[in-house]
């Protein structure tokens, strides 16, 4: 088995997994995973997906993907309770020494601000573990992610600010580099205290003139500027809402917005993931 990394983007299709505020897991889960699968790619790993879309997986589907094929194996997740507990959880198989998931936990902590709650394995019988990821998948290090939970308010509206959800996302990219033995070099994020990346125009001709239509099932923030900031929010649209005409694409930090125009002629900036929006 060669030095292979594969992301899981865990749940769903039919299995939305955990919810919050309006937003599916399955759609942040697979927003985390495609953002770290590209950048992986960049900077030179060997680096697989478990899905690339909204697609149903059952358990025995997921792990034939996973088993005994890949050194190490990242599942994306985001936990729920009772909307008051909060803070980052790193899970290792029973079988499995913690440094890494330990490493994970800790960069994602400073990343991100948000509590480390644990790191831990979870066994069903002694020498057994509980969750499938970690039984199932062989000699594969597999090891869950969960970047906080959905349904509490502040590690929700931490995640809502893609500075902080790419700075999460940069902190496993980098500590997987670590493990995997090959050279990181770190992606500029907004929004914490370095030099933001300037605007510049993506592929204008392909989406000039379309129509863009929100499907995400929560309220999606448009700005006033490119941006990702709070103080740059104008307002929001819903699912099946959006903007007659979309002027261009252009990378905003680390991510992508749509420059759009509205039926009165006001220019905003949208998300450009097609994770929540269609151009058509």
């Amino acid at each position: 088995m060669s030095k292979l990394i594969i992301l899981d983007a865990g749940h769903g299709g039919s299995d939305p997994g955990a919810s919050g505020f309006g937003i599916l897991e399955k759609d942040w889960n697979l927003k985390m995973t495609l953002y770290q699968y590209k950048r992986l790619k960049e900077l030179g790993a060997d680096v697989h997906l478990t899905r690339d879309r909204d697609l149903t997986l059952e358990h025995v589907q997921r792990v034939a993907r996973i088993k005994n094929q890949y050194a190490v194996c990242v599942s994306n997740h985001w936990n729920a309770f009772n909307g008051q507990a909060r803070g980052i959880e790193v899970i290792h198989s029973v079988h499995a020494k913690p440094a890494f998931a330990e490493d994970l936990a800790e960069r994602l902590a400073e990343a991100t601000g948000l509590p480390l709650r644990r790191v831990f394995s979870r066994t069903m019988k002694p020498g057994v573990d509980y969750y499938y990821m970690h039984r199932l998948t062989g000699k594969t290090e597999t090891v869950i992610i969960e970047y906080g939970f959905i349904d509490n308010a502040t590690d929700h509206q931490a995640y809502l600010k893609e500075s902080v959800f790419y700075a999460a996302a940069e902190a496993v990219i980098e500590g997987i580099c670590k493990k995997i033995g090959i050279d990181y070099k770190r992606s500029v994020a907004p929004g914490k205290g370095e030099t933001k990346r300037p605007v510049e125009k993506v592929q204008s001709k392909e989406y000039s003139g379309k129509r863009l239509v929100s499907h995400y099932d929560g309220k999606l923030r448009f700005y006033t500027k490119p941006s990702w900031e709070d103080k740059d929010v104008f307002g929001y649209v819903t699912k099946g809402q959006g903007f007659p005409t979309v002027l261009e694409k252009v990378s905003v930090g680390r991510g992508e917005q749509y420059k759009v125009k509205n039926s009165k002629g006001k220019v905003f900036y949208i998300t450009a993931s097609p994770v929540y929006v269609t151009v058509k």
